[in-house]
């Protein structure tokens, strides 16, 4: 923007209309032309990804078509979640307008996200499900939503803090583990040799809490390892297993897109409501494990009654390296989805 023109609009004597001018002309000269660029971005790699996808499989009219189907409906629905906001004051606006007189850039988000990775599907195939999480993993980290696994840590560390110490977490989850979740209480306070102070504790807290915990922690803990895999090995992983599984070709082009294209993760916002996202937005594996963490998030966020917004940080040097990761991460994600979805 000029100079000129904002001496103009800073120089207003009224302060309400001076707030107007000066937003107007940065919703003008900057914030229009700043969500175009976006806009433009995210579509280039939108059309260029489409494309290799349906290159890929080239050879079998019938899947790419089936496959694009389903691509471009759940890509499509995903592309609801995340909506650019710029609230401006109107110039009839009265004082203390809620949502005029608030000059502000944000990302909102319309309605609770679970986006579920069903990796059931791979059970009798574990180098096909290893592969799947390590991808997951790796192209969920320039997503918003958050991981079972986080919330897990981040909610319910309380428990090893004031409940229960990490070694009696890990008897009581071996313990019903071993009796396949038959077992009464009596009977495991005697087996596991527990003091009055930590019957008292699973009396007044019950003993799910801790075996849930103790559930999370082992699928957290196989997750990490597999996410340790060097990316190289799952690029060869892919090209071995596409020969098996031709739906794989189009995932194998995409993640070597994937690699050449993203930048460093860049995460230029700020909490700019009371909702955490990760109580609205989360990502899970379909495993039972996750289900008491789903839950209560969920509750977490409809008891709040309000929506998770991020305000944009526009001062950090990295803002436009977000949505360029964000728009190849979540064509890729839809990819892994749609694949999912098809597996017999």
């Amino acid at each position: 923007m000029k100079q000129e023109q904002v001496i103009e609009a800073i120089s207003e004597p009224d302060m309400l209309l001076q707030i107007s001018l000066v937003s107007k002309l940065v919703a003008e000269q900057f914030w229009i032309p700043f969500t175009t660029t976006v806009s433009t971005m995210m579509d280039a790699h939108k059309s260029t990804i489409r494309a290799l996808i349906a290159d890929s499989l080239k050879h079998d009219p019938e899947t790419q078509s089936t496959l694009l189907a389903n691509y471009d409906s759940i890509l499509n629905n995903r592309e609801q979640m995340m909506t650019f906001s710029m609230s401006l004051p109107k110039e009839d606006a009265g004082f203390g307008d809620d949502g005029n007189n608030i000059f502000a850039s944000r990302i909102t988000f319309s309605e609770a996200y679970l986006t579920e990775f069903n990796m059931n599907k791979f059970a009798f195939d574990n180098r096909l499900q290893n592969t799947f999480y390590k991808l997951i993993q790796t192209v969920m980290a320039h997503q918003f939503e958050c991981s079972t696994i986080d919330i897990n840590s981040g909610y319910n560390n309380w428990l090893t803090e004031e409940l229960f110490c990490e070694n009696d977490i890990e008897l009581i989850g071996e313990y019903i583990t071993q009796k396949q979740g038959e077992y009464e209480l009596e009977q495991l306070y005697i087996d596991l040799n527990m003091n009055d102070e930590m019957i008292s504790t699973i009396e007044d807290y019950g003993v799910e809490c801790a075996y849930d915990y103790w559930c999370m922690s082992q699928l957290e803990d196989s997750i990490t390892e597999i996410s340790k895999t060097p990316t190289a090995d799952v690029q060869k992983s892919l090209a071995t297993l596409a020969t098996v599984h031709p739906l794989l070709l189009p995932v194998q082009a995409l993640f070597d897109y994937f690699e050449k294209n993203i930048n460093s993760r860049a995460f230029p916002f700020d909490v700019g409501s009371d909702v955490d996202v990760s109580e609205q937005l989360i990502y899970s594996f379909c495993q039972p494990a996750e289900e008491s963490c789903i839950q209560d998030a969920s509750e977490r966020f409809y008891n709040g009654n309000e929506f998770a917004s991020l305000n944009l940080r526009l001062s950090d040097d990295n803002v436009l390296d977000f949505f360029e990761n964000f728009s190849i991460s979540t064509c890729m994600i839809s990819l892994l989805l749609a694949v999912i979805e098809l597996r017999d």
